[in-house]
């Protein structure tokens, strides 16, 4: 829709913190939001602490490998732990107490995403060859599934707000999703002509992303409830705030754009080059945003608020 609502992100400001690892491949922010984590193409893993005055340098994980593309810190239960998966088929999970490596999952394929189940028992990993595996943190030894999808590569996988579904965005546009722990297929969501790029959910809404658009599903039903469209380019990113309200949307045109979950612009930002990252706060309507390097500036990883 091109009539806008009120921005209340206007007074946002960015943050930029200090970084030279490369173009930024993930962030992560822990389930409190004291820390925002990034995985880039050199170097360790970073993480900055936000309630420490001059957070922007950072402090680099030891024990982890170097070619960490995803990362995610897992849920309030586990809050210590975070998930990095490498591209050589390893996923480690990292104790922040022990300063160490304290579980690896053997993958199959190369990973392209890691989530946690809401409850912090499982570990998902998605390849878009191989599908995606399931790993039990109580038994990582082998996976508890391990699933394909019929003739469609895998974008990205979620779990539902409440972890009795999994979601999984389609490089054939569609959305599959199914029950959790049975693993009984519930419905496909023809979202997308072409490529589902992302996905995103919240307790009332599923946000998948596009060549052109970003549509919201019901979580009840699946019947779809708004079209956002405007995008010159393809969706990379669609995600929820923390309190359900707003949907943050980038693309390859360089700007990241906030709408409300009724279509409507709320926030435009020019970003310093494409997004390769982004997430919001879990408890404010703070965002961080990772760019990768522009005309006249190199990868950045910036917090706004």
């Amino acid at each position: 829709m091109a009539s806008t609502a009120p921005d209340v992100f206007g007074k946002h400001k960015e943050n930029t913190m200090h970084w030279d690892q490369g173009t930024v491949y993930d962030i992560s922010w822990s389930s409190d939001g004291s820390q925002l984590t990034a995985a880039g193409s050199t170097g360790p893993v970073r993480t900055w602490r936000l309630e420490r005055g001059g957070h922007k340098e950072g402090d680099a994980h030891s024990g982890l490998p170097s070619s960490i593309e995803r990362i995610a810190w897992s849920p309030p239960v586990n809050p210590s732990l975070l998930a990095a998966a490498a591209y050589e088929k390893t996923v480690c999970v990292w104790d922040q107490r022990l300063s160490s490596t304290t579980m690896r999952f053997a993958t199959k394929g190369v990973n392209s995403d890691v989530e946690w189940h809401p409850r912090g028992t499982y570990v998902l990993v998605a390849s878009r060859d191989e599908g995606m595996e399931v790993f039990d943190t109580a038994q990582p030894n082998r996976p508890v599934v391990s699933a394909s999808i019929d003739g469609a590569s895998l974008n990205s996988a979620r779990w539902n707000a409440d972890g009795t579904l999994l979601l999984l965005a389609t490089h054939a546009g569609s959305v599959e999703i199914y029950a959790w722990p049975a693993m009984t297929h519930i419905t496909t969501i023809p979202a997308h002509a072409s490529s589902c790029n992302c996905i995103a959910s919240d307790p009332h809404y599923i946000a998948t992303g596009g060549a052109d658009s970003v549509q919201l599903y019901s979580t009840r039903d699946f019947s779809l409830l708004t079209v956002i469209g405007g995008f010159e380019s393809p969706v990379v990113f669609a995600e929820f705030s923390a309190c359900g309200k707003f949907v943050a949307c980038a693309s390859d045109d360089e700007h990241l754009v906030i709408h409300n979950t009724k279509g409507r612009v709320v926030h435009k930002e020019k970003m310093h080059g494409l997004t390769t990252a982004l997430e919001w706060h879990p408890r404010n309507l703070a965002f961080a945003v990772a760019s990768a390097a522009g005309k006249s500036s190199k990868p950045s990883v910036s917090i706004f608020l």
